[in-house]
């Protein structure tokens, strides 16, 4: 269920859509392609071979806070609100060998942003960007108690709704390439832990020749099943830019990289194999160049 997404962790959520953190210039005013936080679910599990599932994310957003880059609040008055809904639909293909098979997948997500800064109020509402991803690699060992799945080749596309003057938007106005890997272990019976190790590889925003640093993020999950339905876990994320923000191909002010991580509990509820429900809540902390705030997630699956 975590596979890798939009995860959600996205795009805000990206989520596979964008809108999610606030302005100043930091990763284009905050908003990261790339859902982060929503792979904390069966991260390297992938859709099994000859099936097609439908996974939908749901993310709830709010901040009232701006950090500048020493991670203090940087007084700006700011109020931020997200709604995202993601339908992403996978399909497993055949197996190669005897423990590996490729799947291929997109998410679509649905962004309603509402941004007030200075008193200014942004809204906007519409498609995010797609994601589109054609391989996804899962592997497992012989006992069954190790997950893998790689996906070298995830892209988000430019393809929603975008204004180059509004603090609030649904999409992100660039390409971003998105490589990322998660596992999961269940090292005895009713124990989970899992994890995504991700990239985010971003082009120039030809609107604004404003060209968003690469990034690092890593979400993880340790989770109990209380019984055979009923899982309760840790879950959290930490994500930091590595390259320098840059316009018209010159440096950005200080660089302004951005960074931030969050933690909470997780909570899931599997109807019958895989059929399941998860509800989450990540409080965000460590936030630089960025909003910080709290996300509430509900993502279910299901084969069909």
């Amino acid at each position: 269920m975590g596979g890798d997404f939009i995860a959600l962790s996205a795009a805000l959520l990206a989520l596979g859509a964008g809108g999610l953190s606030v302005p100043v210039q930091a990763a284009e005013n905050g908003n990261i392609s790339w859902p982060i936080g929503v792979n904390t679910v069966l991260n390297g599990v992938a859709t099994a071979p000859g099936e097609n599932r439908l996974y939908n994310y749901t993310l709830f957003y709010s901040a009232n806070r701006l950090n500048g880059g020493a991670g203090d609040d940087s007084g700006v008055d700011v109020d931020a609100k997200v709604f995202v809904n993601a339908l992403r639909l996978d399909h497993g293909w055949g197996m190669i060998g005897r423990k590996t098979h490729l799947v291929s997948g997109f998410v679509l997500p649905y962004v309603d942003a509402s941004i007030t800064l200075f008193g200014d109020k942004s809204t906007d509402n519409g498609l995010g960007n797609l994601s589109l991803k054609p391989l996804i690699i899962g592997t497992h060992n012989d006992a069954n108690t190790f997950f893998m799945q790689i996906a070298p080749l995830d892209l988000d596309l430019p393809s929603g709704s975008y204004d180059r003057d509004g603090a609030a938007n649904a999409a992100v106005n660039y390409t971003s390439w998105q490589p990322n890997a998660g596992y999961s272990w269940f090292p005895a019976p009713g124990w989970e832990i899992g994890g995504t190790l991700s990239a985010a590889v971003n082009t120039e925003n030809d609107d604004t020749n404003y060209q968003t640093g690469w990034l690092m993020h890593y979400e993880q999950v340790v989770a109990w099943s209380v019984t055979d339905k009923l899982q309760l876990g840790v879950q959290g994320f930490y994500f930091k830019q590595m390259a320098d923000d840059e316009v018209d191909g010159h440096t950005y002010l200080d660089g302004y990289r951005t960074r931030g991580a969050a933690l909470g509990p997780q909570i899931r509820y599997d109807f019958r194999p895989g059929v399941a429900v998860v509800a989450k809540y990540q409080k965000e902390f460590d936030s630089e160049n960025k909003a910080e705030g709290e996300r509430f997630w509900v993502q279910f699956t299901f084969p069909f």
